[in-house]
């Protein structure tokens, strides 16, 4: 048994997969070459230990060399990398950076919350030199030399140095305003939000000694000194979850620059994260003046539309610049306003990029074929559907729905095939059972539907809808007991659809169970008295009863509210024995 080699061929194993790993997150050529050398080495020793061949030296050092020192030599390499990321950034970052994905970058309330805005940035080293006054040339000379070391260190990006630089430069000189202002905003910037709040605070107080140097033109006045301070002190209060006292700040700052969108836009992240959607909208309209900022008009979009404003919504999400146009969240927002407000050219724009930027969602193709359907464009709703089904074979949803779409088209039977499907996917919908169950009946499949609607009544033990469809079925194949034990479960559940009740009464007219059929129609009349179809179906069951007066003074109020059924009460023989009443005659006369 040859140990080293197989040691050897459990390290390439290892550093093979990491290599994997590395190209799905991070694909480029070398990655790409290292991995199929990998594949190679794997291969060969492989084949080494098990068929004991190709064991010579240069062949182990081979291995060695392209199994495990070059793909080492990757390892090293993005573990320096992070370890320099964190330095730099003071955050923590994976491993491995997944590239990007450029178009399907989905935007939430809870992203645009979580990354609020700095204003400004540090205050330049030449200002913050000017600003000390110090008297000792040769101490002058090395803080200068300091400073702009220090600023180095933020333009190469390894801000968390930059921060300690600064910190120690505020033990030097207390009294400073800038020095402590960029000390907070580097704190702020590497995340240190409770060290920032406390040298901000401070820096506020010494605003009111700081005076600037009146002979040179670049220097800050106090009121931009001001804004800056107050802004990255809103800013620390922020993210440190003291919502209010940020808004204050912020409110502040505007006081001083009206025109600051960046403040608006973060008074109305607190006041989302506050939950006070109102106050948001009305901070976000403000920080609408930056053109350039999408992510805020794809969530004042999806807050118009959540409040019920399509118009509004659709005319903030009209206005994300075409760049970020196939921005994921912003397409769903926009592509259901343009549905509300049946602009179906819009909204077929809208969900055509999102079914190929989400292929794998269901509800873009439903959206799309909804659409095109509105658009009367069936053939093409049927392709989406279709692909749709492709990508989700188990989509009940899809299947349902283009299931509907076949029977508009008059193919039932494909359609009672997708209703089938359907009922066999990811969701046992109630509307599907229902539907197929209809279908069925229509096709004069009636044991068949009467099957599908118990199925479906076992899992939707309480849907009067299946009952009364299962009643409507037992009656069309003339089972009329049965089809009354339905319609009687149907009513139990709602007694309050009319169309169930005429159809329940009918029934029982036929089996002449008058008695039941009179209780229903007095109990429905006290909730309808002016619904015509009750009065005539009673006087029906009082003219079976013999109880002729009775009968001709129902349908004199049937008249009375609906003069239409005139024909229909001579032509219809449930009436025949009334034909010698003289109330009757005069009825039909008048």
């Amino acid at each position: 048994m040859n140990v080293p080699l197989i040691f050897v061929a459990v390290v390439v194993s290892f550093l093979t997969i990491y290599m994997m790993h590395r190209f799905v997150k991070r694909p480029g050529v070398i990655p790409a070459f290292i991995l199929l050398l990998q594949f190679l080495t794997a291969t060969v020793v492989v084949f080494s230990l098990f068929e004991n061949v190709l064991t010579i030296p240069e062949v182990e050092l081979s291995i060695i060399i392209g199994g495990v020192i070059l793909p080492s030599a990757v390892v090293i390499y993005d573990h320096a990398r992070v370890i320099r990321k964190r330095k730099e950034k003071g955050i923590d970052i994976q491993l491995i950076d997944p590239r990007p994905k450029k178009d399907t970058k989905e935007l939430k309330y809870d992203y645009f919350i979580g990354n609020a805005e700095l204003y400004k940035g540090e205050i330049d080293a030449l200002t913050v030199f000017k600003s000390l006054n110090i008297q000792d040339r040769e101490v002058s000379r090395n803080i200068k030399r300091q400073l702009v070391l220090t600023h180095k260190l933020i333009k190469m990006q390894r801000y968390n140095s930059a921060a300690q630089q600064y910190r120690f430069l505020l033990s030097v000189f207390p009294g400073s305003v800038l020095v402590a202002y960029n000390a907070g905003y580097l704190n702020c910037f590497i995340g240190k939000y409770r060290e920032a709040y406390k040298i901000l605070d401070r820096a506020r107080a010494l605003l009111k000694k700081y005076q600037p140097d009146p002979d040179s033109n670049k220097e800050l006045t106090p009121e931009q000194a001001e804004a800056m301070i107050l802004f990255s002190l809103g800013y620390a209060l922020y993210y440190l979850g003291r919502f209010e006292q940020a808004i204050r700040c912020f409110e502040k700052v505007l006081e001083i620059k009206p025109d600051l969108t960046v403040a608006y836009k973060n008074i109305a992240r607190a006041f989302l994260a506050t939950g006070m959607e109102d106050k948001a909208i009305e901070y976000l309209e403000k920080g609408r003046l930056d053109l350039r900022d999408n992510l805020l008009r794809v969530v004042l979009g999806s807050l118009y539309y959540k409040h019920g404003e399509i118009q509004k919504a659709l005319e903030v999400l009209d206005e994300i610049t075409a760049p970020d146009i196939k921005q994921v969240e912003a397409l769903k927002y926009k592509g259901i306003a343009a549905l509300k407000e049946k602009a179906f050219d819009k909204a077929v724009e809208c969900f055509e990029i999102l079914t190929e930027a989400e292929p794998n969602e269901p509800l873009n193709y439903y959206h799309l074929a909804l659409s095109q359907r509105e658009r009367k464009h069936n053939e093409d709703a049927l392709r989406t559907y279709e692909k749709g089904i492709s990508v989700n074979p188990d989509s009940s949803m899809l299947l349902y729905n283009a299931a509907t779409l076949l029977d508009e088209m008059g193919d039932r039977e494909r359609a009672v095939r997708y209703l089938y499907k359907s009922l066999e996917g990811d969701e046992q919908m109630e509307d599907a059972y229902n539907y197929l169950g209809v279908l069925l009946g229509q096709l004069g499949r009636y044991r068949e539907a009467v099957q599908v609607f118990d199925r479906g009544i076992k899992i939707h033990e309480r849907s009067y809808q299946l009952y009364f469809n299962r009643g409507i079925v037992l009656e069309m194949s003339r089972r009329l007991e049965d089809a009354v034990l339905s319609f009687e479960k149907a009513y139990e559940l709602n007694n309050r659809d009319q169309a169930l009740i005429y159809n329940y009464t009918a029934v029982l007219i036929k089996l002449r169970q008058y008695t039941k059929a009179m209780q229903i129609y007095k109990t429905s009349l006290s909730s309808y008295p002016d619904d015509a179809e009750l009065y005539y179906g009673l006087s029906k069951v009082y003219a079976h009863m013999g109880e002729k007066d009775l009968a001709v003074d129902l349908l004199k109020k049937v008249l009375e509210n609906d003069p239409s059924y005139r024909s229909r009460i001579k032509n219809d023989t449930d009436f025949k024995t009334l034909y010698r009443h003289e109330g009757y005659i005069s009825l039909m006369v008048s």
